[in-house]
């Protein structure tokens, strides 16, 4: 499997600072949850069993967040010839296992989450930053449907005459949607956010990434309506 390094600059390293920041602070919120949650669940088996993982996961994100900051001066995507639908399905998994567990205990229960994934072009991409976007992307559906709400996430190749095929992938929410005013003017400025406790980074971080892909974040909604999240890639080209 080929890789492309291009090379840094200001707007990468950017990117990169928005995804440690958003890391971070999905770990914090994840600690504090768990810690929410001790005093009544401790004796509960299946609650330290998801403490374990969590602990362990976040464990593992850390040295993952250090490598990268270690070499942050360097500040390249590392981009290979990837199937999306791995990467969302990962994701998925991650959304409802682990840490998972913890959500369902503090709020009754997650939002239904469905897969509808077809049969989208394989793309030029780095795994760590896509798995990142789309995780935000996700948490964002899932917090919006609230319990009992539904999320799906597709995937297709989207045909254009005389053109190739792009990847596309959409991250839908069933929950109560935004307004035309907040899509116009706020959603894709930093520290502007509809959730509590949020930092509104989340999705700024997921356009810029899609960015340095070659790629588009477009957002769909409306009050009462829900929301849908639309990405697009271009298609891998043939290693020269």
């Amino acid at each position: 499997m080929s890789a492309a390094r291009p090379r840094h600059s200001p707007r990468v390293r950017s990117a990169l600072d928005r995804v440690l920041i958003h890391d971070i602070k999905n770990m914090e919120f994840r600690l504090q949850m768990l810690l929410s949650n001790l005093e009544e669940n401790y004796d509960d088996p299946d609650f330290k069993r998801s403490v374990r993982e969590l602990l362990a996961s976040t464990i593992s994100r850390l040295e993952s967040i250090v490598g990268r900051w270690e070499a942050h001066q360097e500040a390249v995507l590392v981009k290979v010839s990837l199937d999306i639908n791995e990467v969302i399905r990962t994701v998925c998994s991650a959304a409802t296992s682990g840490s998972g567990r913890l959500r369902r205990s503090a709020a009754a229960r997650l939002p239904e989450l469905a897969l509808s994934l077809g049969e989208p072009p394989e793309i030029w991409g780095d795994p760590y930053f896509l798995s990142d976007a789309f995780a935000s992307l996700l948490d964002n559906a899932l917090e919006a449907a609230g319990p009992g709400g539904k999320v799906l996430l597709r995937s297709f190749a989207s045909r254009r005459r005389g053109g190739r095929s792009r990847a596309v992938i959409d991250v839908i929410d069933n929950g109560c949607g935004m307004s035309a005013e907040f899509l116009r003017e706020r959603l894709f400025r930093p520290f502007e956010t509809t959730k509590e406790g949020g930092v509104g980074l989340g999705l700024l971080t997921a356009a810029q990434i899609m960015k340095l892909h070659g790629g588009t974040l477009r957002v769909h909604s409306q009050p009462g309506g829900g929301t849908i999240v639309r990405a697009s890639f271009p298609p891998a080209r043939p290693a020269e």
